[in-house]
């Protein structure tokens, strides 16, 4: 299966979210989600915080299962948090409280947007 979702085994794992939270330790013992990554022939997950999932990361997941349930390690889960699973997947969305605060962008109104990149300043002239 492409997709798991675990408690990490260890802090070395960082989180693929989106910035900010994007390059952050996932602590030991936290659920996160896992996407199967191919690496020169290798392959390999890339985690990310159970908070850092958005919803068209989860709308692509749902297009390979029908159930939470079907998601790789989901058995192996608590039952609390088998629930939280399953709730974002009826939502389409993590809850807002299992978002982590490395994710949370300061000043911003709704979680998930992303700012306009700005333009490049122009090259100088060589004299």
């Amino acid at each position: 299966m492409p997709y798991r979702v675990e408690y990490a085994s260890s802090n070395r794992a960082k989180c693929k979210g989106q910035k900010p939270c994007k390059g952050t330790p996932i602590l030991k013992g936290s659920l996160r989600f896992g996407t199967i990554v191919d690496v020169g022939g290798n392959t390999s997950f890339a985690w990310r915080h159970w908070g850092c999932l958005t919803a068209k990361v989860l709308e692509n997941v749902k297009k390979e299962h029908e159930e939470a349930s079907e998601l790789d390690g989901f058995e192996d889960l608590n039952e609390e948090d088998q629930e939280r699973v399953t709730k974002a997947w009826e939502d389409g969305h993590v809850a807002d409280e299992d978002i982590p605060e490395s994710a949370r962008k300061d000043g911003e109104g709704e979680e998930g947007e992303e700012k306009p990149k700005k333009k490049a300043a122009p090259k100088k002239k060589k004299a």
